[in-house]
């Protein structure tokens, strides 16, 4: 390239980004090409770049802060001339700023009527509002005094913006087998099994359907393949409510669930902004070992986690739990511990004038055991008498007249002094009778207490439930048709309690919880749990972790309680070289103590660990057992792997596990991480092979698409590529993806991917003669991308180049050709002809 040729498309750039600069300045744009002509360009088309930018009147897709706060994303607005420019607050606008109506009758005199509907002079409701628009930002700055104002939640959609996906199949799968053979005074035996658990199903529309499944397979047991539920839901926005229909556990913040085949139609505070949501429960607990931790509620499985040794907690639970749930914490040496946590709900406050509501009907579907042919009816809810007084209450009975309860309570909010509930539930049981005959009539008083003390002491949930003798739950009912009264455990007292503390002065965090029960005709089972934590911030033991532990747990299956002291070291190691974990403890049940140490670091495309372990009673009598384990885990774009080990003289085993799904669309097959209950998915299209996300976990996969799991429902979410770690000529066009979609829902969005060489090409007409400068190149294979544009004598930097690859050049608004790429060779390149 000679000199002159070089300036001139120096000067060109320089003029060209100076006529846009001047867009933002001009009403109707329409770029005069005199300059360019003068300095040598004669076959010119700028229309490409022509457009209307006025900035006093119309529509702009504008972020919006709120008293310097940003509550809307790249939003519609727009802008009237009545003397002076104003901001048009449409209905929508004002509901999405939680600007309360009410005083909207002071100005209604003053209501403009603009094309994009009726606009409300708010600027007039006060002199202090104040709106501003930042052209440069793309960006209106809104001011107003907080008496106009009502909650809001930035992050919160509403049901219009909401996407419900595609219609596609999903398959939500976990696999684990497992080897085990031991050593019992010389008499050697194995086991082999094999389980999955999981969803499957389809989406069509708004609605959902969904199978959930479990499957086991033991040597000496066989095979056997449960479906838990089969049902489909959906969203009722209006309402902010959910509907489902088939096998389901009802929804009840009164009662206990139980199984149905019917109709449940309940609130989802989910939907709602967090402004109006209450409680999720969670699950505390301490892992001797990697260990897999198996939460039940009725035999059917709830939630299978894999935990680390240490103390563990479990938040993510279905909002629907409620009641006791059965925990199993798997070790890696084969035992197995069980004890039962009561999912509390926090005191049900609503607020004034809100309703909640939970309708369910249908027929009495247990899981195991005989069937009955009994139908129910339950319906309970709450409703905000004031800003701190809620009344509650219910009623559940069965249509054979069998059974019935009626629940009624109180929630109060006092608010430094926390929230609590009182309600009272009366049951009669015409079948279950008393010993001189008269039927089971009893009551059960329930107390729920939740208080943040300071900043750094919260109650998160006290819970306490003493049932008279013949009070019957539902679950009791069933239990007395299903097995008579052997098989019914009648409950007296239930507590339930959960408290964190941080001591600054220390650095120290402290967590506890209890659990506890008894029944008025079988033992009662409890589990107490402490645990303090503290992180080391200075000296050579510098961001080292310790934890102690204490706990007991007495189940009816045991004789003796289970007091456990278990103490955790986590050492750094320098330089990102992993760490050092070291942990003993000792349990009263075997009378054993156990050391561990354990050595972690990330590699071979995973995480590993090494550990050695010595196992010994507590007078070190009868010799010790030296045992050795490793794990090792991966995050692929199929899923998350592990595969556990461990050797001692008395057992050898090996552990695998995958936890992965797949989704199928008309767009293909996504592979990805595991969707967990009823949860969300996005498909995002790269259009080629191992584009990344940021965070590295999900990856696209042969068919160039990104699975996504359990992404934000209702409420926005933002998903990046990892730009730079794209594979070679691999280009992203839209490598952020913003979206709030329903539970359940698939939704897609193409990332504009292209994929192939890159090249400066030159590119005549038919004729001979170039296209016009700044005609637009797109390129054809599936959906049209522009990609780049003409620049002097047909120069044009081309992207996506593949064999058989096809580009459009267009121009003056009408004019086009085509062009095919039959090779890649640089010569065929400098010649390419727009037919």
């Amino acid at each position: 390239m000679n000199k002159t040729s070089f300036r001139k498309k120096l000067l060109l750039g320089i003029v060209v980004s100076t006529l846009l600069s001047a867009t933002a300045q001009a009403d109707n744009i329409e770029f005069d090409d005199y300059i360019l002509q003068s300095l040598g360009f004669d076959n010119i088309d700028l229309s490409a770049f022509a457009g209307s930018n006025d900035q006093f009147a119309g529509e702009y897709l504008a972020d919006i802060t709120l008293n310097g706060q940003r509550v809307v994303r790249d939003y519609s607005v727009y802008f009237y001339t009545d003397k002076e420019s104003h901001l048009c607050f449409t209905e929508d606008l004002m509901t999405r700023l939680a600007i309360k109506k009410n005083y909207l009758s002071d100005i209604k005199e003053k209501v403009h009527e603009i094309d994009a509907g009726i606009c409300y002079p708010v600027e007039f409701l006060d002199e202090a509002v104040s709106v501003e628009f930042d052209s440069s930002a793309q960006r209106i700055d809104i001011r107003m005094p907080q008496k106009f104002l009502g909650n809001i939640d930035p992050h919160w959609v509403q049901p219009k913006d909401r996407d419900h996906g595609i219609n596609g199949v999903i398959l939500d799968y976990s696999l684990l087998w497992e080897f085990a053979r031991y050593d019992r005074g010389g008499d050697k035996e194995s086991s082999s099994s094999i389980r999955s658990f999981g969803t499957a199903g389809f989406n069509l529309g708004q609605f959902r359907f969904r199978a959930d499944y479990q499957y086991s397979s033991k040597i000496k047991e066989g095979s056997k393949l449960e479906w838990n539920q089969i049902y489909g839901f959906t969203d009722i926005a209006s309402m902010n409510a959910k509907l489902y229909a088939g096998e389901l556990y009802t929804r009840s913040n009164s009662f206990d669930s139980t199984r149905i085949k019917g109709v449940s139609l309940y609130s989802d505070e989910g939907m709602m902004p967090s402004y109006l949501k209450g409680y999720a429960p969670q699950i505390t607990g301490v892992a001797t070992s990697n260990a897999v931790v198996v939460l039940k509620q009725y035999g059917s499985i709830i939630r299978t986690v894999q935990v680390p040794a240490g103390p563990f907690v479990i938040s993510d639970l279905p909002s629907y739990i409620n009641g006791t749930v059965d925990v199993e914490i798997e070790e890696t040496n084969g035992e197995i511990r069980r004890y039962q946590v009561d999912i509390a709900h926090v005191p049900f406050l609503t607020r004034k004038g809100g309703i909640r509501y939970f309708a369910n009907i249908g027929k009495l579907d247990p899981f195991s055991g005989t069937k009955v042919d009994t139908k129910l009816i339950s319906v309970d809810g709450s409703y905000g008498l004031t800003n701190h007084l809620s009344l509650f209450g219910g009623v559940q009975f069965t249509t054979n007249r069998e059974y019935k309860a009626f629940n009624i309570g109180l929630g109060l909010n006092l608010e430094k002094f926390g929230a609590l509930s009182f309600d009272v539930t009366r049951s009669e049981s015409t079948i279950i009778k008393t010993d001189n005959g008269k039927d089971y009539k009893g009551h059960s008083y329930r107390f729920n207490y939740a208080k943040r003390f300071s900043s750094d002491t919260t109650l998160n949930i006290a819970g306490y439930r003493f049932s008279s003798r013949e009070f019957t739950s539902l679950n009791n009912y069933l239990s007395f048709v299903q097995g008579g009264f052997r098989n019914t455990y009648l409950e007296k007292n239930r507590i339930s309690l959960s408290i964190s503390q941080y001591v600054p002065q220390w650095d120290i965090s402290l967590t506890g919880s209890i659990s506890k029960g008894s029944y008025w005709n079988k033992d009662g089972s409890s589990n107490y749990n402490l645990t303090m934590s503290k992180n080391i911030k200075t000296g050579v033991l510098k961001n080292t972790s310790v934890s102690l532990s204490l706990s007991q747990e007495n189940n009816s299956s045991y004789a003796d309680k289970d007091r456990r002291i278990a103490l955790y070291i986590s050492i750094p190691l320098q330089e990102d070289r992993g760490s050092i974990q070291y942990s003993s403890q000792y349990g009263s049940r075997e009378k054993y103590v156990d050391h561990q140490i354990t050595y972690s670091n990330s590699g071979l495309g995973g995480y590993y660990t090494i550990g050695s372990s010595i196992n010994h009673k507590r007078d070190l009598s009868g010799g010790a057992d030296f045992g050795f384990n490793a794990t090792y885990s991966a995050d692929t774009g199929y899923g998350q792997a592990m595969v556990m080990a461990d050797y001692s003289d008395y057992r050898q085993g090996i552990r695998t596990s995958f936890d992965g799904s797949l989704t199928l669309t008309q767009h293909g097959i996504a592979t990805h991480r595991k969707v967990y209950g009823d949860g969300s998915r996005l498909i995002l299209d790269a259009g080629a092979v191992g584009v990344p996300m940021q965070g590295g976990q999900d990856v696209s996969n042969t068919f160039g698409l990104i699975g996504v799991s359990n992404t934000t429902s209702y409420y926005r979410g933002n998903y990046m590529v990892d730009n730079d770690n794209l594979p070679d000529n691999v280009e992203i066009q839209d490598g952020v993806v913003q979206v709030a979609m329903s539970d359940g829902a698939i939704a897609y969005r193409s990332l504009g991917g292209i994929s192939g060489e890159k090249a400066i090409a030159r590119v005549t007409l038919s004729d001979g003669s170039y296209p016009p400068f700044g005609s637009a190149v797109y390129r054809s294979n599936g959906n049209e991308q522009e990609v780049a544009i003409v620049a002097e004598e047909g120069l044009t930097y081309l992207t996506g180049l593949i064999k058989n690859a096809e580009y459009i050049i267009k121009w003056n608004g009408s004019q086009s050709c085509q062009i095919k790429i039959n090779s890649l060779d640089t010569t065929t390149l400098n010649n390419l002809t727009c037919y």
